[in-house]
């Protein structure tokens, strides 16, 4: 089984070595692992950082190649043992950032590009301290509306393999709006997964949703559409930011894939697609 969603104490929100996940996965019999630590580009906002050595510094193309090439040591290192580790990143995504990233990850030879939206407005939408600031001032349609227009920006843009926690809005947004932010723009989602399509990029099913809501992102009626609507790669992840819970429902989300109808999710190598039969 893969994990596809992993951040390291190098992302300003996490905890545990490059080290401490990789012989975790062995013990949890893991085959192939990635990871994704931050990088959020939007530099008007504080978490615009990466640390190493338990200090924070600017998130640099330099920084950038530093991880890259700590966790390309663990790729040896753990190749030898039979665990299969790459080396991803997971950017926060928002229009007008396109070059900024090019420029910052160009040469750096990636095996998986998730783009994600963590923040409308440079507010941050699934942090417990800043969610408020949105969404005290939008009603759920509004907000729902907005999250998805810049998620068919994130799949127009070519940049990414996959689209990370397609409804993360929910994490705080179920206990803010109740049954409002149920509200789901069909037609707007209609136009993102034909963007998927068209532009090769995978749907992240991220397990943390059964951490925070006792669902996973995506929804069922999102996954329900997206299968209908002839999307066909599917990628996996916990989401973790301690070494204790990686891994943590991917075997669930496997089982919910297949559900679905779903036969394999996907592994990258070179942001190349490798399929895993589920």
């Amino acid at each position: 089984m893969i994990d596809y969603h992993i951040h390291t104490n190098h992302s300003p929100d996490a905890e545990g070595t490059i080290l401490e996940y990789c012989d975790q996965a062995l013990y949890l019999g893991l085959n192939e692992i990635c990871f994704t630590n931050h990088a959020e580009m939007d530099q008007t906002r504080e978490d615009n950082i990466i640390r190493f050595d338990g200090r924070a510094e600017p998130l640099t193309s330099k920084a950038l190649e530093r991880l890259h090439k700590e966790v390309a040591a663990a790729r040896d290192i753990y190749a030898l043992k039979g665990l299969t580790v790459r080396s991803g990143i997971e950017i926060g995504y928002f229009s007008g950032m396109e070059a900024r990233l090019e420029e910052m990850v160009a040469g750096i030879e990636y095996d998986f590009m998730m783009g994600s939206i963590h923040c409308l407005n440079h507010a941050c939408i699934d942090s417990s301290r800043e969610y408020k600031a949105y969404f005290s001032d939008h009603a759920a349609r509004e907000l729902i509306d907005e999250y998805y227009a810049e998620i068919l920006n994130l799949a127009e843009s070519r940049l990414f393999d996959a689209l990370g926690h397609i409804d993360v809005y929910k994490k705080y947004g179920v206990n803010f709006y109740g049954p409002d932010i149920n509200y789901l723009p069909k037609d707007l989602l209609a136009a993102i997964f034909d963007a998927l399509r068209r532009n090769e990029l995978g749907l992240e099913i991220n397990a943390a949703g059964l951490r925070r809501i006792d669902q996973f992102y995506p929804s069922p009626e999102i996954m329900k559409l997206a299968r209908d609507l002839k999307v066909e790669r599917l990628t996996v992840g916990s989401d973790c930011h301690k070494v204790a819970d990686l891994g943590k429902g991917i075997k669930e989300a496997a089982e919910y894939a297949k559900s679905f109808g779903f036969s394999r999710l996907f592994a990258f190598e070179k942001r190349k697609p490798v399929p895993v039969k589920i």
